[in-house]
């Protein structure tokens, strides 16, 4: 009330010119950045309708004041003095003895007590107290103590659990402080029926299928958020919300409403791209989300160019309650390079599980390839592998990526020698990171670096799309798609057993949707580390961030052949 009464006064038509006065603080470090930052002395210097008597008037009310903002740190016997020399105001204090905390007592009443696991509802909500015995009394420490031995229960089990008591008792004169807190947990609450709003296209199975809580049992937050996450990233829908409904509860269990909207029941993409070298080429995808009428996905994609093609089948199943899908995938590719023709075949059934931001894939393929050179068969392999792959996505933001970083790591091996040419075992490791400096938010920094090696005996007899090769787009830029790699006495490029590439990139915003990039590249794919030649590309190029995704365009000369190359891509940059 009396600042809002100053405030009015400073604004009244009769002000004054502002007065001409500093403000000097004697007080320890510890305790000088808070008066600084809140005392109304500070922080109406600079008001050009400040009067005379409105900074007397301020200077008389700035010890209490201070020790109600000393209070906040645990002192609650300080002596303030304000005296004016000229215009210089001080501001002196002793703050006197903080008031540490000599006993806390946290009691938890209502039915968590009659719970099996009660002691562990104690332990952990001792474990969120801040504010120990023998330390120093603070205000925000206390806030956070209170909010943190309180949620433990809102968490699990007891979200209606609310503080019936707090008191700190304060003794000025022995400097101590005594801490109680009492929590009424409220009932146990339990799940009730789900109510699901806007599953008109697909069953409601797929997203009863998704909960990983079932009618009765014990309320989590946990399970809402990871419910929640699971249907967001289901394809089957745009937009999802998942809540209690707390004014329809009965007794001890509460209805969960799923309110979800629903995609189109089918898709068709189309796509450009093209690159020096490789030519253009055209990309169509179909997708279809209720397959057989149980919510299973389908997909078709086909990927054309002149000297590569590529057919995609998939059939994807929804998550369950374990928190695993299910994916069948076939593949068919047909390339045609340095007069060799190669015809690879692959299918495979994945286990996958998707927590947060990270994806684990568990998988078991089998894998045909032939390759022919001037139409004389050269390889006919075959494998069977295990596989695993993990991934974590931390960025920002997908379209218009700023910070953030990705990492991505393979591992595969055969079955000992079961339908396979050859045993073998392949290892892949890929970085990426994203970072605007906050001293130049116009300025993103991309960094990339990847490796992989194939243990084996024999490399001729494990499938070429297992081998490594570089060059081309997310690769050594400068250098043809896959150009780089190990060349046999016919001048043919295959695969290597080991990959090592590196990409720094610095991005410039020119518009919000427009960047301008420089980027330089190296790598190489070989037989052995030894035989690793590092090649080196290096040039600039446009990103368009567009709705679907960015549009990448560059232009890049490789250092080994001194040629300029050009691509144009769709999607992140790495």
């Amino acid at each position: 009330m009396r600042r809002a009464l100053l405030l009015l006064a400073l604004c009244s038509p009769s002000a004054w010119s502002a007065l001409d006065y500093q403000v000097e603080i004697v007080a320890p470090d510890s305790l000088k950045t808070l008066l600084q930052n809140n005392l109304d002395l500070t922080q109406l210097r600079e008001d050009e309708a400040l009067r005379e008597s409105d900074l007397q008037a301020m200077m008389a009310s700035t010890p209490d004041e201070v020790k109600k903002l000393l209070e906040t740190e645990g002192y609650f016997a300080a002596n303030v003095t304000v005296q004016r020399e000229g215009n210089t105001v001080r501001v002196q204090l002793d703050p006197g003895e903080p008031v540490m905390v000599y006993d806390v007592n946290v009691s938890l009443q209502g039915a968590v007590r009659q719970e099996a696991d009660f002691g562990r509802f104690i332990s952990t909500a001792l474990a969120e107290w801040v504010l120990p015995i023998g330390g120093q009394f603070r205000q925000d420490d206390w806030d956070s103590s209170k909010k943190g031995v309180l949620r433990p229960l809102l968490l699990e089990r007891f979200p209606l659990a609310k503080i019936t008591e707090a008191r700190a008792d304060i003794d000025p004169a022995r400097h101590s402080a005594e801490l109680n807190v009492v929590i009424d947990s409220g009932p146990r609450i339990s799940y009730g029926p789900l109510q699901i709003e806007g599953a008109q296209r697909y069953p409601e199975q797929v997203i009863r299928g998704q909960a990983n809580f079932r009618e009765g049992g014990p309320y989590k937050q946990a399970d809402m958020l990871d419910y929640q996450a699971s249907l967001e990233r289901d394809s089957h829908y745009t937009n999802v919300v998942v809540a209690p409904l707390w004014e329809e509860r009965q007794d001890d269990r509460v209805p969960i409403q799923v309110k979800v909207t629903e995609m189109q029941r089918q898709k068709l993409d189309t796509g450009l791209n093209y690159s020096t070298g490789d030519g253009a080429g055209i990309r169509l995808g179909y997708e279809h989300y209720n397959i057989f009428k149980r919510g299973y996905t389908g997909s078709v994609v086909y990927d054309w160019k002149k000297s590569r093609q590529q057919l995609d089948l998939g059939l994807g199943f929804p998550r369950t309650a374990s928190g695993y899908s299910h994916a069948i995938g076939l593949k068919q590719r047909h390339t045609e390079a340095d007069n060799t023709v190669t015809d690879a075949s692959e299918a495979g059934i994945f286990r996958i599980r998707q927590v947060g931001n990270i994806e684990s894939r568990l998988g078991l393929e089998y894998l045909v390839e032939k390759e022919a050179l001037a139409q004389t068969l050269t390889r006919d392999n075959r494998a069977i592998l295990v596989s695993y792959g993990w991934t974590q996505r931390a960025i920002d933001n997908a379209l218009r990526p700023g910070r953030g970083y990705l990492i991505e790591a393979q591992a595969a091996t055969t079955v000992g020698n079961v339908a396979s040419d050859t045993r073998f075992s392949r290892g892949y490791l890929r970085l990426s990171n994203y970072w605007t400096p906050g001293f130049l938010p116009r300025s993103t920094l991309v960094t990339r670096v990847e490796a992989g090696q194939v243990w084996a005996q024999d490399s001729t007899e494990v499938p070429v799309s297992r081998l490594f090769k570089a060059g081309g787009v997310n690769s050594v830029r400068g250098y043809n798609y896959q150009s780089l790699g190990v060349s046999d006495s016919n001048g043919t490029i295959t695969g290597g057993r080991v990959l090592a590439t590196a990409s720094v990139e610095y991005q410039y915003a020119v518009t919000r949707d427009w960047r301008a990039a420089l980027f330089y590249d190296a790598g190489d794919a070989a037989n052995s580390w030894q035989d690793v030649r590092v090649a080196k590309g290096w040039g600039a190029g446009a990103r368009w961030l567009t709705p679907i995704a960015p549009l990448a365009f560059d232009i890049a000369r490789g250092e080994r052949d001194h040629r300029w190359r050009w691509n144009l891509n769709l999607g992140l940059a790495f």
